[in-house]
């Protein structure tokens, strides 16, 4: 025990400097899901039922991490993961660009879906003007594609091919890719990445030539470089307009590189020494934001704290100060993470909680949130357990999405009616009504579910959300309860855009207390029969509540049962699934106890220490 005892005051400090940073109750908290080559999702050598058996499991992970929005890739070069009469196919769904799946399905439909039954927003996140991302592909490409139906649209450089931004045309066939996909898709966002005109030509490589469109439409411009940033304007402001006209309740905003412009004057850009997307990609990001064209842009801000060059520490006050009463997200290099190539800086496990905390400093009160690039990262076992300094610490309270007044203001109707109902000393299940809408921005789709052990509870503080529902969903089961607690629980209904409505009445529920069970103390020796169930258990020691991660290779229903050191049961949960995420132990007084996970006629024991509420 002396031996652990500075391994565990060490975990006591980390405990407590992470939580002196108080928790905001709204915050973006996203990440990409990149399908371009199969980066992340899908793998095109399985069948439909395992694309999404594999992406129901990336969702349920990065719900248990506490994400409320994904920014996933349904179009990558001019190709579509989703059934479209504009686009071909996606090889990264199929094999083949072209090839439809089969059995047939639309992939886009399946993913909103299970990203809303998780309360999680989907936006579809789109390269607008990449075509081909390398031109010795071009032959395997469908006959359909637009490369092939529509050669004089191409810029080339190097093995690059995107549609010339300064052609009418190309505008109007990416707005009727746009117009498609928010025509028949509940979609939460439109989002556009880094793509415009290409990069900087590399020594031996021929710059891309669009004289023959600037002849032809030059606007009244003589400088090509404002030309060329006004052919992107054009673009950006007509889908901004698409979007508002069409689902006044869908987002639209993009994420450039990093870096708008060099400069020691803040009026210009930001004291950095790297690729500006101004001058080099013809994107005038700060422009969309003072002309109000964009709800949001989030920067790709790929580097460590201190950085020379581009210090992620002189970029997020930059950043923060161009807003133009829009909202800032930052993009995080969460792929660079412990990656031997990007030096030391990378291998510190602080790196990505400290630029969340810097994010989140109330000096930089317009940076609303970040989002990490990429989910591989967020699922890798060697990224320094970035991702449950996220899901343990910083995103162990569920956040409401920051509000977006210019879009709406007006909060849907407070739920009535909310009733609630105990079952045991284990479970309320909590049932409440909405008011009809009286227009489509103010219809509730989620709710906020407040609970505390206090009675006057205070619905501005991030600690006493317990959930947040999945869209439309007007019941929830609580199931992290102590017998013989008395709880107090209100309601709150959000719209699309997350106004908030009034709370609903309060409900207070008595539980009884647990019957005392006397069990043998359990053997950790042994396990009753090979089990089939991988369990994971985090923190462990705890200073708060202990996170199960089950994994099991059947179907079969769990049983979860605590024992004190004394083999006093402290809890049992029955008919738990097979593969989730549960929490446990927030309430159990200091002392050790003994979780016992059992599945049929096999079971396992896994001791657990609490160190303190």
């Amino acid at each position: 025990m002396i031996k652990r005892l500075p391994c565990i005051l060490l975990w006591l400090f980390l405990c407590t400097t992470v939580k002196a940073q108080q928790a905001p109750k709204r915050e973006l908290r996203g990440a990409w899901i990149a399908t371009y080559a199969n980066i992340d999702w899908p793998n095109r050598t399985q069948t439909p039922e395992q694309q999404r058996a594999a992406f129901i499991n990336i969702v349920d992970h990065h719900k248990a991490t506490g994400l409320n929005a994904l920014f996933i890739q349904v179009r990558s070069q001019c190709d579509a993961m989703y059934p479209s009469a504009i686009d071909p196919w996606s090889a990264d769904l199929t094999g083949t660009q072209g090839n439809a799946p089969s059995p047939a399905w639309d992939p886009m439909q399946f993913m909103i879906a299970e990203c809303h039954k998780r309360g999680i927003e989907f936006h579809a996140w789109i390269n607008p003007y990449r075509a081909v991302a390398n031109a010795n592909n071009l032959p395997g490409f469908a006959a359909s594609h637009v490369a092939k139906q529509h050669p004089e649209w191409l810029l080339s450089q190097g093995n690059l091919r995107v549609l010339d931004p300064g052609l009418p045309a190309v505008r109007d066939y990416i707005s009727s890719v746009i117009t498609d996909i928010l025509q028949r898709y509940d979609v939460n966002g439109i989002h556009f990445d880094d793509y415009f005109y290409p990069p900087s030509a590399p020594a031996g490589t021929t710059p891309f030539n669009d004289d023959s469109s600037f002849a032809a439409d030059p606007r009244g411009f003589s400088n090509r470089a404002d030309w060329r940033r006004d052919n992107v304007n054009l673009l950006i402001k007509r889908v901004y307009d698409s979007v508002k006209s069409m689902k006044p309740w869908v987002k639209f905003g993009v994420s450039p590189s990093g870096i708008y412009r060099n400069s020691s004057n803040p009026d210009i850009g930001s004291p950095t020494a790297g690729l500006e997307h101004y001058t080099t990609l013809y994107a005038d990001t700060r422009r969309w934001l003072q002309e109000g064209w964009v709800d949001y842009i989030m920067p790709q801000v790929y580097w460590y704290i201190g950085q020379p060059g581009a210090n992620y520490g002189v970029l997020i006050p930059w950043w923060n100060n161009q807003a133009s009463g829009r909202h800032i997200y930052i993009g995080m290099a969460g792929y660079k993470v412990n990656e031997p190539a990007q030096g030391a800086n990378w291998a510190n496990p602080s790196q990505i909680p400290n630029q969340v905390r810097m994010n989140r400093d109330p000096a930089y009160p317009h940076v609303y949130g970040q989002s990490v690039y990429n989910t591989g990262s967020l699922r890798h076992p060697n990224k320094l357990g970035f991702r449950d300094s996220l899901r343990l610490f910083f995103y162990q309270h569920p956040a409401l999405l920051p509000a977006m007044p210019w879009r709406d203001s007006i909060p849907p109707p407070a739920p009535y009616r909310l009733k609630t109902r105990s079952y045991g000393n284990d479970s309320v299940v909590l049932q409440w009504k909405r008011h009809p809408a009286a227009n489509a921005l103010q219809k509730a789709r989620q709710f906020v579910i407040y609970r505390s052990t206090h009675r006057h509870m205070d619905t501005e503080l991030a600690e006493n959300i317990l959930a947040i529902t999945g869209m439309d969903q007007a019941t929830f089961t609580d199931t992290a309860l102590s017998p013989g607690s008395t709880y107090y629980y209100r309601v709150t209904a959000l719209d699309d855009f997350h106004n908030e409505s009034r709370p609903s009445r309060r409900k207070r529920v008595c539980l009884p207390p647990d019957l005392p069970a006397l069990v043998q103390a359990p053997d950790l020796s042994r396990k009753t029969e090979k089990s089939s169930v991988s369990v994971s258990v985090r923190p462990n020691p705890s200073a708060d509540h202990f996170t199960l991660l089950l994994q099991s290779s059947t179907e079969q229903p769990l049983r979860i049962q605590v024992a004190d050191n004394n083999g006093r049961i402290v809890e049992t949960r029955h008919n738990v699934a097979p593969n989730s995420t549960i929490t446990l132990g927030s309430r159990y007084p200091n002392g050790i106890y003994y979780l016992v996970v059992i599945q049929g006629r096999s079971q396992q024991t896994i001791k657990l220490l609490k160190l303190g509420n």
